[in-house]
């Protein structure tokens, strides 16, 4: 859609602002659910190629790094398209690869498509984030990534327990399947709505200009932070299950893992608001200490229903509300090529997730399990050590025409 195209039925669609959030928080929940939904089937495939569940775990790891190191490349590539195309077409072709691991015979042929899965999630998440951030007013803009966040969030939620739930009777092939119907609707939705279209595309700057935001101070300074206390969340989430199930019911750990998920999702709104509202910085720093008592206290809780209850929630709530305040820093230092911040941005995250998960299985192999929470908040706080010693990012100038949404 031309950006001043005012046709009556897409104006009316895209004419209330938390429409247009969902629509884009629907792509982020597809991507979302893609993402932690091999977790829960990895037993299932792992029988049904008649390979061990060590090897199986390949799916979750490809998918991690290739999301890492893909999106900021696939983003730069895709500066000059039209945002339609890079939205609409990347849900396509996200989709397309999941069907196409739903049919995969073989474990290299079900690795090869999970590369094409996160290269089109890669190229899509970040532009639904900066689309997000051009919505409303800048002083909305935190909400407006809250409600795109709580897409992906509430994968953890609804998403990722409903495909499960699919694959408990129609095979881990159907749960894959729902996987690429999400992403088709989000498709659909948006082209039923039009993608507003920046003025030109044509100025966009070169790849190798694009790319020199990998080497700038600031970019860094942004990043490394978030680096670290993502390598602190992820490596105390892969194997919180096995924490909480040493002392409390087996019944009792998914209704735990469902309460992190409720906290995750009112800690997108938190943060966004906080931003929207004391800037970045210092609820930034607030949210981090509060991580880190949280991370420590994950161990002695887990002895008690109830104080498990509210350490969940609350890593939840201090999790989501940084990822959501991490997006405005990485905005600020770049908002010139806001899409490749933010594809940088999720690159971090999904690079934490890595390294954590690794980090914590070296904790299990090395000490023992009741370890890896106060290991987890020893990280946190380098992260914060690092927030707080690494001179400020120079904020970058305001964001340009081109990235004007309506």
């Amino acid at each position: 859609m031309n950006r001043n195209d005012n046709s009556p039925s897409r104006a009316a669609l895209w004419g209330t602002i938390d429409l247009r959030a969902l629509i884009l928080a629907l792509g982020t929940f597809a991507i979302g659910t893609d993402a932690f939904i091999f977790g829960g089937i990895l037993p299932r495939i792992a029988h049904d190629l008649s390979i061990s569940i060590e090897l199986a775990g390949l799916v979750v790891s490809v998918f991690s790094v290739s999301y890492a190191f893909g999106s900021p490349i696939v983003s730069a590539l895709s500066t000059r398209w039209r945002r339609s195309t890079v939205m609409i077409g990347g849900l396509a072709v996200f989709s397309a690869a999941n069907l196409l691991s739903a049919l995969s015979p073989t474990l290299p042929c079900l690795l090869a498509t999970r590369v094409i899965a996160a290269l089109a999630a890669g190229l899509v998440a970040p532009a639904c984030y900066a689309l997000a951030s051009t919505l409303g007013s800048s002083h909305n803009r935190g909400k407006m990534l809250a409600i795109v966040a709580d897409g992906f969030t509430s994968a953890i939620v609804l998403g990722v327990p409903l495909g499960v739930f699919i694959g408990k009777y129609v095979g881990w092939r159907g749960s894959v399947i729902f996987v690429a119907a999400l992403g088709a609707l989000a498709a659909l939705s948006m082209f039923g709505a039009g993608i507003p279209e920046p003025d030109s595309t044509k100025n966009a700057p070169s790849l190798s200009e694009q790319l020199r935001i990998l080497s700038r101070p600031d970019t860094i300074i942004v990043l490394t932070p978030f680096l670290i206390w993502s390598i602190a969340n992820f490596g105390l989430y892969t194997f919180i299950a096995a924490i909480l199930g040493r002392l409390l019911s087996a019944t009792a750990v998914p209704v735990l893992l469902l309460l992190f998920g409720l906290g995750c999702m009112a800690g997108n709104f938190i943060g966004g608001a906080l931003s929207d509202r004391y800037g970045s910085r210092w609820p930034t720093i607030i949210c981090l200490v509060m991580l880190i008592c949280v991370l420590a206290a994950i161990e002695p809780a887990s002895s008690s229903i109830t104080a498990a209850s509210v350490a969940m929630i609350c890593w939840g709530v201090c999790m989501a509300a940084l990822f959501t305040l991490q997006q405005q820093r990485a905005i600020a230092a770049n908002s010139s090529q806001s899409n490749l911040a933010l594809a940088l941005n999720n690159s971090a995250l999904y690079l934490g997730a890595s390294v954590g998960a690794a980090l914590g299985g070296v904790v299990l192999s090395k000490v023992s399990l009741t370890f890896l929470a106060p290991t987890s908040a020893v990280v946190a706080a380098l992260g914060l050590l690092a927030l707080l010693i690494l001179p400020r990012a120079t904020p970058a100038s305001p964001m340009t025409s081109r990235f004007v949404g309506s």
